[in-house]
């Protein structure tokens, strides 16, 4: 041993935690120390008793002497004694394990499946992607996606949940999906089909309740009413107003217009209104739409 030699400073091993993990601590430690070469095994050996306390100590200071010859053989036998303490190694078949719970925010699942998926080493990317999205909820968007366009890689898969957790913390979303302000108990909502549309009627409302079933483009009206609007503008959203549309269908409370009145040889078969699910407009023209948002946003705020 080299004079004056002081073992690096480290967590103290007392036997009840993986042995693997305190060697690898250990050489790393050392290593970072300046050590002769014909010094560095007898100070590997010497020193190790330094970062064991407990049992572990015990089981050192009771080596038999001119028992070991080398830190390798020194290492074999002190896995060997504490083999019950290391840790069972994880497999990529674990991530299986890994399930968003209902209710769960898509960011917390995901914090959970990488936080397992790096404890597996050479985790096959094919398992890693099929533990991800069955893990998801079935009903969930992302599910939804990841089973329409398929991903090679774990960056792809990540990549189109970071943008879906970008929605789901989006202020509109959580605006849409937030509580009514009143207690009175929602009742299951029908079909769309089956459920027909009603005007407001509060005298706030009610000169603009008549533009309603005025399925004409929107800058075919905007025109006359841009003065009184108080519609909210989709074009700020951060979704498309079909993504839009499809987030109503998830709240109560809705209501939703009726088929288009205008005969069909009027109508611009083009365009196609998801509200309305009709064709004559385009969902982004569609004033049904906004005024419907702004209500709901008014019952929010």
């Amino acid at each position: 041993m080299p004079k004056k030699f002081i073992v690096p400073s480290m967590k103290m091993y007392d036997g009840t935690t993986d042995p693997d993990n305190h060697i690898a601590q250990y050489k790393q430690r050392m290593f970072t120390t300046a050590i002769a070469k014909e010094y560095r095994e007898a100070s590997m050996c010497k020193g190790f008793g330094s970062s064991l306390t407990g049992p572990a100590l015990q089981w050192f200071t009771n080596l038999p002497n001119a028992s070991i010859d080398s830190f390798a053989s020194l290492t074999d036998r002190f896995v060997e004694q504490f083999a019950s303490s290391r840790n069972i190694e994880r497999t990529a078949d674990d991530l299986y394990e890994v399930i968003q719970k209902r209710g769960e925010p898509l960011r917390d699942y995901v914090g959970r499946f990488n936080k397992e998926k790096v404890s597996i080493p050479a985790c096959v990317t094919s398992t890693a992607i099929s533990a991800f999205k069955r893990g998801l909820l079935p009903d969930s968007d992302l599910y939804k996606e990841l089973t329409k366009y398929q991903c090679r890689t774990m960056e792809d898969v990540l990549s189109r949940a970071w943008a879906q957790i970008r929605w789901e913390e989006d202020p509109a979303y959580r605006h849409l999906l937030s509580p009514r302000s009143d207690s009175r108990v929602r009742n299951e909502r029908p079909s769309r089909d089956d459920r027909p549309y009603q005007r407001p009627r509060s005298e706030s409302t009610s000169k603009r309740s008549d533009s309603r079933g005025d399925h004409r483009p929107l800058n075919q009206i905007e025109s006359d009413q841009r003065s009184s609007s108080t519609w909210p503008d989709m074009s700020n959203l951060a979704i498309s107003p079909a993504e839009l549309v499809n987030v109503l269908n998830h709240i109560s409370g809705v209501r939703w217009p009726q088929k288009m009145k205008a005969p069909g040889e009027r109508r611009d078969t083009s365009k196609w209104c998801d509200f309305h699910s009709d064709h004559g407009h385009r969902t982004e023209d569609c004033i049904t739409l906004r005024m419907e948002v702004n209500e709901l946003l008014k019952k929010v705020t």
